[in-house]
This record gives structure tokens, C-alpha cells and sequence, in this order.
């Protein structure tokens, strides 16, 4: 107890120090697991090396299976980056305007659409409802993309006037899908695949058909803390994707090295009126950046990616059973890291 007494002293004299009792994050990670809080894969990167790299668990709780590095998970709501970046590269192009009303490219909605502009879509400021995922679940519904957009046809009014206040709907990036799709004249997935995945040399990466998956390559399947598989049902949904963490280094990495867009872009699409953008959360001190923050949740899957630019510092945590706590690993590992 003494000892514990005096580290808490320690800290509030050295403001920003942390005490920590781990060596390293080998060893705070590998308690994570032994907790049996633990199962997918943890990447660190510095200084463009691999400071670690490690597996935990099993891809299926029937076959016991071993995750390794290359298999793939689902990122939740990190997935949301992409439409965003995809309609930011398409703005760079000028092939759209930010202040564009929705209506301009998709000409099968209601009324609303002629007073939603794309930046609104980007800032959660729409005015548009959140979807109703529970519904689907409880009544054991297969999602698929044109149940979503059938869903969002019926949408009579909007929750609120566009601009005047926030609501994190995931109606928002599904729009800007087929706003891509619209002005690129391609699809999503291959769209994404040539101007994003593979600049960012993400080559494990790919879009998925349908949950459950079926034959899919390397996919860690989603179980929860009692081992049972997710039963949620997708099908042919456009933002349904599967990765590894080294590609999602690979992509934050290119993202903040703005081979990907402009830093000029990356700016404009990490404002937010809220508690989110399309990329998550970002920190700037004017034109620095600080960090950039994003948590994603789908099922039993989970996942959270920190960059931290002043210490070149990435962070990739991906699991398959969640335990609600890859935000304070990802705290924990750079507190590891950066106090060595």
C-alpha cells in the first residue's frame, strides 16, 4: 500500500508523467491476455519500425484456430474514413463541391436531399436519423444495401434543419458512397481499391460479400464472451470490409504522409460540430497535428488506431471478441512507449 502511496505522489509532482509497472508492452499486453480480455492483434509502429507485433486467441471459437498477423478484421465505424477520404479526393479532382446539395448527384430521394450539402454529410450535421440497427437485429433481418436505402426513402422529415445541430447517423457516409459511386462513375469497392488501397499499398485488405461469413479469405470470425458467434446478417452492404493491421498502418501512414489527399483536406475532413468526424477524432495546434483518434465497434468486433505524429507513433488494435477496452490499451501502450 505504501508503495502505491508514494507512485501517486510521484505522479501528481511530475505532471504528465505516468507511473507505470509494466516494462513493456510485450508485458502489459500479454496480461491482457492472460485476463482473458484479449483476442485479436496488436501492432505498434515507430519511427516507420515495427516495435510490436503479436497475435492472442483464436480466429473461431469452434476451431480454435490461432489469429495470426494476417488475418482480417472488421473495423466498425473506422470503415466511416474512407467514403470520406474517396469524396475528398474527388473534391481535389474538382469533381465536386463541398457546399454540393446532396440532390445534385442522387436524384431518387425525397425533398430533404435538396437541402444537405456534402459537408453536412461529413459533419454529422445533416439532420439525417440515426438507422435502426436494432430493428434488423430483433426481428433476425438480413441488411442489405437496398433495405438501407429503402429505409432512408421513407424517411418523411429531417430530426433536425441541416446545419443546426449534430447527430451521428450512419446514414451520412452511405450517402457519400453513392455520391462516389455517382461522380466516379465505378463502384465503392472498386473505387476504394484503386485510389486508396492500393496507393496505400494495403494488400491484404479487401470488401466483403456477406455476414456470416462464408468464403471469405482469413476472416477472424466475431464471437462474444460466451463463445458464441455473431449472428448479425449482411448482405452486399457497401461498406462491408475486412483488415489487417498492418494495412491499417499502411493507410494512416499514407493518410498523414497526404499521399493520399492534401493536408489541407485531411483538415477539412477531420472538422467536426460534434464528437466525431469521418476520421474519427484529430487534435491540431493550429497546422500541426496532434493525434488522430478513432474507435470502431460491429458486433464482437472491435478496434481503435492512434497516431501520434510528434513521436511517429502508430497504434493498431483489431479484436474479434470485445471487451470494451481497446481505447485503454491503446493509452496504455503509448504511455509505454513514449516513458521508456
Amino acid at each position: 500500500m505504501k508503495k502505491i502511496v508514494v507512485c501517486l505522489a510521484l505522479c501528481t509532482a511530475f505532471l504528465n508523467v505516468s507511473c507505470h509497472q509494466y516494462k513493456s508492452v510485450d508485458e502489459y499486453v500479454q496480461q491482457e491476455y492472460l485476463k482473458g480480455e484479449l483476442n485479436g492483434n496488436v501492432l505498434v509502429v515507430k519511427n516507420k519500425e515495427v516495435l510490436y507485433e503479436n497475435s492472442f486467441g483464436i480466429t473461431h471459437p469452434e476451431t480454435k484456430e490461432p489469429l495470426t498477423a494476417e488475418h482480417r478484421f472488421a473495423i466498425g465505424s473506422i470503415s466511416k474514413e474512407f467514403p470520406g477520404v474517396a469524396v475528398m479526393q474527388l473534391y481535389e479532382r474538382g469533381n465536386l463541391k463541398l457546399d454540393d446539395k446532396v440532390s445534385k448527384y442522387l436524384k431518387d430521394l425525397p425533398s430533404w436531399a435538396s437541402t444537405i450539402s456534402i459537408q453536412q454529410l461529413f459533419k454529422y450535421t445533416s439532420g439525417l436519423p440515426r438507422v435502426t440497427w436494432e430493428r434488423y437485429g430483433e426481428n433476425q433481418m438480413t441488411v442489405t444495401h437496398e433495405l438501407l436505402l429503402n429505409d432512408l426513402k421513407k424517411v418523411k422529415e429531417l430530426d433536425f434543419e441541416p446545419g443546426s445541430d449534430y447527430l451521428y447517423s450512419n446514414y451520412n457516409p452511405i450517402l457519400l458512397i453513392h455520391i462516389v459511386e455517382a461522380v466516379s462513375g465505378q463502384s465503392f469497392e472498386d473505387y476504394v481499391t484503386q485510389n486508396i488501397f492500393k496507393p496505400a499499398k494495403m494488400t491484404n485488405s479487401y470488401f466483403a460479400k456477406a455476414m456470416p461469413w462464408k468464403d471469405e479469405t482469413l476472416p477472424a470470425y466475431p464471437f462474444d464472451q460466451d463463445n458464441n458467434l455473431d449472428a448479425f446478417k449482411m448482405d452486399g452492404i457497401k461498406f462491408l470490409m475486412l483488415f489487417t493491421a498492418q494495412d491499417m498502418y499502411q493507410y494512416l501512414h499514407h493518410l498523414h504522409s497526404y499521399k493520399l489527399l492534401s493536408k489541407e483536406s485531411v483538415k477539412l475532413l477531420s472538422e467536426r460540430e460534434g464528437s466525431q468526424s469521418p476520421l474519427g477524432v484529430l487534435e491540431w495546434d493550429d497546422d500541426d497535428l496532434e493525434v488522430h483518434h478513432h474507435h470502431g465497434e460491429q458486433g464482437s468486433y472491435e478496434a481503435v488506431i492512434r497516431y501520434f505524429p510528434e513521436d511517429d507513433l502508430y497504434i493498431v488494435i483489431l479484436k474479434n471478441q470485445k471487451y470494451f477496452n481497446v481505447i485503454d490499451m491503446a493509452d496504455e501502450i503509448h504511455d509505454i512507449v513514449i516513458t521508456k
